[in-house]
């Protein structure tokens, strides 16, 4: 980059591209031109999309999604916001063309939440981004190279600094988000080989002084020691890499001094050298630990905010044996200049101080790492937060040490808060002199100024273009005159000249050497690249530099005419010193720059007007030239009782001649005050030591009569050490026959600072308690309070940790300025940040929801230590209408829905303008209505029948929007006949006849569902862990499925769009809260032939499929946003649904079931009656036992009649019926089929089928009273199966199957209402299982599950209270007799090896036989089970619905979100060990997550259709609690006692509602 045009007009932006809402890039741009290609911009953002550009203009090359990525809201870090996808800068190989990345994911694309987070490893052709052969590949799962014991979790962490590529190795390095989770740093090397993988992984903290290795994620006990240096790659000098790491909690060191080249298995506060061996294996080499480390852990002061820069050696080295420099800098404010041979170990310097080259004490905290400039004598350079650049340049003390001195810094200061970049200098084709230094600012944008200080110590600036704050942690990339940067608004931007210029002329002009007092001319040649009509003039930088118009050439230039002019570089009028009314000035010795321009009329359009020339030389004296830079060394403040105390504080300064003869020092005297008269006093020496005064030593000053010869210098090191509270300053004189020089030395010392912390009360007081809640808010108000964080120490505060909350509803005010990290705060001063409760406005009546998050702060007040400030608030809608004594609004909010095509209430009563919807409401109640609708502003509908699910509307639909008339700030319908319904809460309970089910659960008659968790079994004849999944209808998914349909349309595949979408023409529908039914429910509304869904959010409706529509396709990999079970289409790929055409069936009454049957089955609301819940464990065969899987599935149907039947066609079958309504059917081969019914009241419907060789089938009912109808499925070789069941009372419908070889299955299922649905299936060889069924009405919710092997009798008992039932029976058997026997009698209760019977009249019941083993276990008769709505989850069971007591909240609120599930509110719960062990937690309104500690006394079991029936925000398929009712779980640590309940077994997934 040439200075001269980019401090020109001519320097601007050139483009820049904006790609995707919410698209941000943390990994930096790269510039690259792949062989025989052009230059091209590679790009990678946080959504996992990456792309190519065009370098000149930005046109998009090529672009891809790799694969969706990680959701911030799962990780409850703010850091990065929205999306974590790919955030270290890739790394690029020339040989072979492949950009290669890490990118941050979940499992299969979906599934989120932490535990499902999972990084992948990427090699991609950068020339159209397509993957190499055999990428990506998984990183989760292996194991440390250091510790076994330790493994890769992609969910907790992240990769944030830039990668390295050494021999064949990717090197990437991992840490944390925002210290969250249990976490270990990780350093990760893969092969570019894709058939190595994985090659190495090296775990920061390991055994055996690491913590215990803790399985649960949410425990903090991982080692922590992450990686992150603010982006930068791990240094390397192809054989060694090295890097920091943050705060740790091993400590294996404690306080014990240790060389770097032993064993530390705690590397925490470190820089480490890793050497890399065959393979690409790494071992740690060498480390550097700071002295005050640990205190370092306690205040967050992490060494590893910034990376370690290796220095040119060929520049930055002394000639006192140290060969090479490493720099590091970190939150802690010192900069460590470290031996790269010698990294320094710990606590090994003088009184177990560190073992370093230098500290430089800097004036904050560093984000980002230090920069350096080879050139020019070398100079370093980093940024404090919130203070300038800061440049140090090298020199060497009196034995040839190297030490940097701080000799400038830039005009103006960086951003006050976290994400200024590394700096970073470019040259002109390597010229001194030409050196630009850019910062990166989240503020101020790019900056620019000349690396090199001017002699008052400042960092010229060079004006540029305005870009707005860039993304943290930034570094332009450059090529060809143009370099890029991203910045915070979704901008990819080039700066750089146009390449249409009028003329080329030579540059730079390096006019070489030139003594004061001397002049030097040069000659410059130009070419005109255009017609240019005239050369206007030249204008140069500096009075210095002369050339005249009058030396161009007059009037037209044609194209490619040839002209040379002049410059001279004057110095006869420099002097070294300011001469009174001189035009010039002092000069100081050294390289000089600047820039000539000529400026053009051109012919061509299009042209630049202007041509920046550069102009370079170095200024010399013929005389010694005494120069000591800086002027001023101010050594900051030193805790007078603080850990550096003993020490004092260092700094340096430089004596220089940059005379070409020799200088001589003649004396030293130092002063307070240069005002005259001056007094000076002559420095002392005490040894090797002389003092400046009593508070500022030196150990290295050159002594008097020292000769400092041409172009030398020495660096002088100053200590600063007082243990008494105060200010100080001297200024030194230095004394030479080359002139004289001052330096200002300044300090002060004082106490530690002292944090304290408050929040803003109410009535506007502070309480330091440090917790903050809101109360209640109104839907639709904003609520603001602050925290107040002090310092009543003596010496400014750092805050070295903040994480503001960022939730819509509950958020900081200003999250990137209040409390950001690397602010501070001075003795007794405070620090606010204000934090809004803005509750969004909400429709009225509806219940109350709870937002809360914490604000995580800690300073370096080493006794404060990490605070997590709690904030919650209880969000409350206006309650209109009729009030119950508690003042809640009688009449909840249900929806609103579309009520054309018939209307959803039936009784109209017409308020006209007094319209509103309390009014309404009262109308209803008034006249005996549970549902009260408005419509149309005016218009107020009654009504007792629920509204039609079909017909409901999700509010993202915004369909609901006229203002009543009454009150304009309510919703009375909308647009296109909607109406806004509500129900009464004391006479009706939403369920899915009027809010559409999550299209997640089951639908299915008749049939098995499993989806559940491995159980594994070991002994000494086999091991194994399988699931299984058996179904004859639609089964509950472990992972996302195409939903097969509803009863309206039906999967026909995944379409790829051709130039138009696959449904073409069509009519779209769009919103964030998209699933399969509710695309197919908007497309019945338009009555279209097909339907299809892509993008995860869009629905398109249709009569026709476009002819260039790709039938077949693969790529419908993206889940629905409001379900991420089930897919959505993709990247132009569309899951596409055609209509179903009824069709006739015959009038037989087996069809006529049959046809209910599948109308039940297929029925969008069934979802809500019957949930299958199913384990299946399968243990296989070995030389020395049999072993028989088993499957146990239990159902419960809720209000709901199930018809059942199944028909079969037979040869040689007699059949007998003797029953109301009986419809038998065999197809067997020498088969007899007998049913016998004998009933003594009411009806029976039995239905038996056999089909089967050999067979005898026989099924006996007896029934005492009402109804029974009993199915039995029998298949087996040499198998005996007997079904037994008693009817005391209603109903029963069961069914139950047996199919396959050394196999049992039993299931058993309990309702309290309607009808139960009973599915059990067998399969074994000589095993004989047992299924009995008894009814009585007193008698609810029985769970058993039985493996069974080796000639074993299983017995189960079900027992339902039911209405209505119809049963369907089949047998398909080899030599196989079935029996079916009903009876009255109650079965007995027993247990043993090889059978078991569970009692009948028992509620709560659990059976489980496992490998030939039972044990049966039940509690009192007069108990009632609830059905478990997840499977017991790290530690806790389920233990029932729990009404709140009336009193209110029994126990502890821990958090309230959208992704609530069981395992969210566990995992939360368990987060806040050691402080807190909760051992019960309760689940409510579907998103809040309470604990107690100890035992909730006086609890009241709910059972019913109306018992916890919100489903989980975070995963629909499981229940969290109700309105004043919560899924209520106790951990297996204690025993717990409840009234009317016992926990199910753990075996146990998915949601079971119990109908009273």
């Amino acid at each position: 980059m040439d200075p001269s045009i980019v401090d020109s007009s001519i320097f601007g932006i050139l483009w820049q591209d904006t790609f995707l809402s919410k698209e941000k890039w943390y990994a930096k741009p790269l510039v690259y031109t792949p062989n025989g290609g052009k230059q091209m911009v590679f790009i990678a953002s946080e959504q996992n999309w990456i792309r190519t550009l065009d370098a000149v203009d930005g046109t998009v090359i090529s672009q891809r999604q790799v694969q969706l990525p990680f959701l911030q809201s799962d990780i409850g870090c703010t850091d990065i916001p929205d999306y974590i996808g790919i955030t270290g800068t890739p790394v690029i190989d020339p040989a072979t063309d492949t950009v290669y990345f890490f990118s941050k994911g979940y499992k299969d694309g979906g599934a989120f939440g932490v535990p499902n987070g999972i990084y992948k490893f990427y090699a991609v052709d950068i020339k159209d981004l397509t993957d190499r052969p055999g990428f990506p590949i998984l990183v989760d799962g292996h194991n440390a190279d250091n510790d076994p014991t330790r493994y890769f979790v992609g969910g907790t962490v992240l990769q944030r600094p830039a990668l390295a590529l050494i021999n064949g190795v990717v090197y990437g390095a991992f840490g944390a988000h925002c210290d969250k989770y249990n976490y270990t740093g990780m350093l990760v090397g893969i092969s570019t080989n894709p058939s190595i993988g994985v090659v190495t992984i090296y775990a920061m903290e390991a055994s055996p002084h690491a913590p215990a290795v803790v399985t649960d994620i949410n425990t903090e006990q991982g080692g922590k020691a992450g990686i992150w240096m603010g982006g930068m790659a791990p240094a390397t000098d192809g054989s060694r890499l090295f890097l920091t790491t943050g705060n740790g909690q091993g400590h294996e060191n404690v306080d014990t001094p240790a060389s770097g080249r032993s064993p530390l298995s705690t590397l925490d506060e470190v820089v480490a050298n890793f050497a890399i061996g065959p393979g690409g294996k790494v071992t740690l080499q060498d480390y550097f630990e700071p002295y005050e480390y640990i205190g370092m852990d306690a205040g967050d002061r992490d060494l590893g905010s910034g990376g370690v820069a290796l220095l040119d050696p060929t520049v930055f080295k002394g000639t006192n044996g140290v060969s090479r420099l490493a720099v590091t800098i970190g939150k802690n404010g010192k900069a460590y200049v470290m031996n790269v041979e010698n990294l320094g170990g710990f606590k090994l310097g003088p009184a177990a101080t560190d073992n370093i080259v230098q500290t430089i004490v800097a004036p904050g905290a560093v984000f980002g790492g230090p920069g350096s400039y080879p050139l020019e004598g070398g100079y370093l350079y980093f940024t404090p937060v919130g203070s300038p650049t800061l440049a140090y340049a090298l020199g060497l003390d009196q034995n040839g040490g190297p030490l940097f001195s701080k000799v400038g810094q830039t005009p103006d200061s960086s951003a006050g808060r976290v994400g200024v970049g590394v700096p970073t200098v470019t040259t002109n084709k390597g010229q001194p002199g030409t050196g630009i230094l850019w910062v990166t600012d989240v503020d101020g944008g790019l900056r620019a100024y000349h690396a090199v200080p001017d002699p008052s110590g400042t960092l010229v600036k060079i004006n540029l273009p305005a870009t707005g704050g860039l993304n943290k942690f930034q570094r332009p990339a450059f090529g060809d005159g143009r370099l890029y940067v991203t910045d915070n608004n979704a901008h990819v931007i080039c700066l750089g000249s146009p390449v249409a210029v009028p003329l080329n002329c030579s540059s730079p002009v390096v006019f070489g050497d030139l003594s004061i007092g001397s002049t030097k001319t040069a000659i410059i040649n130009c070419t005109a690249l255009i017609a240019i009509t005239k050369l206007n003039g030249i204008t140069t930088s500096s009075p210095t530099y002369q050339a005249s118009n009058a030396s161009l050439p007059q009037g037209q230039l044609a194209k490619g005419a040839t002209f040379s002019f002049p410059v001279t570089w004057n110095l006869t009028q420099e002097s070294v010193q300011n001469s009174q009314n001189s035009s010039f000035g002092a000069v100081t010795p050294g390289v000089k720059s600047g820039s000539l321009v000529i400026f053009t009329t051109n012919g061509v359009p299009k042209y630049s007007t202007s041509y920046p020339i550069s102009l370079q030389g170095t200024t010399v004296s013929s005389k010694p030239f005494l120069q000591v830079a800086p002027t001023e060394v101010d050594f900051g403040g030193i805790v007078v009782n603080g850990s550096g105390a003993a020490s004092g504080l260092d700094a340096t300064f430089i004596i220089s001649n940059l005379g070409l003869q020799p200088l001589t020092i003649s004396g030293y005297a130092y002063t307070t005050n240069l005002t005259s008269p001056v007094v000076y006093t002559n420095t002392t020496n005490s040894g090797n030591i002389t003092l400046i005064g009593s508070e500022f030593k030196s150990s290295d000053l050159p002594a008097v009569g020292s000769i400092i010869p041409p172009s030398g210098s020495v660096t002088v090191p100053i200590n600063f050490k007082t243990n008494v509270v105060g200010t100080y300053h001297n200024i030194l004189s230095v004394w030479s026959d080359g002139g004289d020089q001052n330096v200002l030395m300044t300090g002060s010392a004082s106490t530690s600072p002292i944090a304290n912390i408050s929040v803003e009360t109410f009535e506007g007081g502070w309480d330091p308690s440090a917790i903050m809640d809101f109360g209640q808010v109104l839907a639709g108000t904003t609520v603001t309070r602050r925290i107040r964080l002090c310092n009543s120490g003596g010496s400014d505060m750092l805050i070295t940790k903040s994480k503001p909350p960022i939730q819509t509803e509950l958020r900081a005010e200003n999250p990137s300025t209040d409390f950001h990290e690397g602010q501070f705060i001075a003795p007794n001063s405070c620090a606010f940040g204000a934090v809004d409760i803005a509750a969004a406005p909400a429709i009225p009546n509806q219940p109350p929801h709870t937002v809360s998050d914490t604000w995580t702060l800690n300073t370096d007040d080493i006794n404060f230590g990490v605070h997590e400030v709690p904030i919650s608030a209880s969000i409350v809608t206006r309650q209109i209408g009729p009030l119950t004594n508690d003042g809640i609004s009688q009449y909840q909010y249900l929806g609103c829905y579309f009520d054309g095509n018939g209307r959803q209430l039936q009784k109209q009563f017409n308020l006209g303008n007094s319209n509103e919807n309390g009014i309404c409401q009262q109308t209803c109640l008034s006249n005996g209505y549970r549902f009260a609708g408005t419509e149309y502003h005016v218009e107020c509908w009654c009504g007792s029948t629920p509204p039609s699910s079909l017909k409901y509307y999700p509010p993202s639909a915004n369909k609901c929007t006229f203002g009543c008339a009454n009150d304009t700030t309510q919703a009375c319908g909308g647009d296109g006949t909607f109406i806004s319904i509500y129900y009464d809460a004391s006479k009706y309970s939403p369920g899915c006849d009027s809010i559409p089910c999550s299209s997640s659960s089951t639908t299915a008659a008749s049939s098995t569902s499993t989806s559940s968790s491995s159980t594994s079994i070991s002994s000494n004849a086999s091991t194994t862990s399988t699931t299984t999944t058996s179904s004859s209808a639609s089964p509950t998914p472990t992972g996302p499925i195409v939903n097969p349909g509803n009863s309206d349309y039906s999967s026909i595949g995944c379409y790829g769009d051709g130039l138009t979408k696959s449904i073409n023409p069509s009519t779209k529908y769009a919103n964030d809260s998209m699933t399969v039914e509710i695309c197919l429910q908007f497309c019945k509304s338009k009555g279209t032939t097909y339907a299809g869904i892509e993008y995860r959010r869009e629905c398109y409706c249709g009569n026709a499929l476009a002819a260039d529509a790709v039938a077949n396709s693969a790529g419908c990999t993206l889940t629905c946003f409001s379900n991420a079970t089930e897919y959505c289409g993709g990247s132009k790929k569309m899951n596409v649904y055609q209509r179903i055409i009824a069709t006739s069936s015959t009038t037989s009454v087996a069809n006529l079931f049959s046809s209910q049957l599948n109308a039940f089955s297929n029925s969008p609301n069934i979802s809500c009656q019957l949930t299958l819940l199913t384990t299946r464990t399968t243990l296989p065969p070995t030389n020395t036992s049999t072993v028989a899987p088993t499957t146990t599935s239990s159902t419960t149907a809720s209000n709901t009649t199930t018809v059942v039947t199944t028909t079969s066609t037979a040869n040689s079958t007699t059949a007998s019926n003797t029953t109301t309504v009986v419809t038998t059917t065999s197809a067997v081969n020498s088969t007899t089929a007998s049913n016998t019914t004998t009933v003594a009241s009411a009806t029976t419907s039995i239905t038996t089928t056999s089909m089967a060789s050999s067979t005898t089938a026989s099924n006996t009912t007896t029934a005492a009273s009402t109804t029974t109808g009993v199915t039995t499925t029998s298949a087996a070789n040499s198998t005996t199966a007997t079904n037994t069941t008693t009817v005391v009372s209603t109903t029963t419908d069961v069914t139950t199957t047996s199919m396959a070889n050394s196999t049992t299955t039993t299931d058993t299922t309990t309702a309290a209402s309607t009808t139960t649905s009973v599915t059990t299936t067998s399969t074994a060889n000589s095993t004989t299982a047992s299924n009995t069924t008894t009814v009585t009405p007193t008698t609810t919710g029985v769970t058993t599950t039985t493996d069974v092997a080796n000639s074993t009798t299983a017995g189960s008992s079900t027992t339902v209270a039911s209405t209505t039932s119809t049963t369907t029976t089949t047998s398909m058997t080899n030599s196989t007799t079935a029996s079916s026997t009903t009876t009255s009698d109650p079965p007995t209760t027993s247990s043993s090896t090889n059978s078991t019977t569970a009692a009948p009249s028992s509620t709560g019941a659990t059976t489980t036989t496992t490998a030939g083993t039972t044990t049966s276990s039940s509690a009192s008769p007069a108990s009632t089970s609830s059905v478990s709505t997840a499977k017991a989850t790290a530690g806790f069971f389920y233990a029932g619905c729990i009404a709140e007591p009336a009193t209110g909240k029994a126990m502890a609120k821990i958090a309230a979100n959208d992704s609530m599930s069981i395992e969210f509110c566990i995992s939360a719960a368990k987060a806040k060990l050691p402080a807190t062990t909760y051992r019960y937690i309760g689940v409510e309104y579907g998103r809040e997550c309470y604990g107690a500690t100890a035992p909730v006394s006086s609890q009241t079991v709910l059972v019913g259709n109306k018992a916890c029936t919100i489903p989980c925000m975070g995963n629909t398929t499981q229940s969290c609690g109700g309105r004043n009712m919560y899924n209520f779980y106790v951990s297996t640590a204690v025993t717990a006692t409840f009234s009317g309940t016992t926990p199910p077994p753990t075996s146990t997934t998915g949601t079971v509602l119990t109908t009273p």
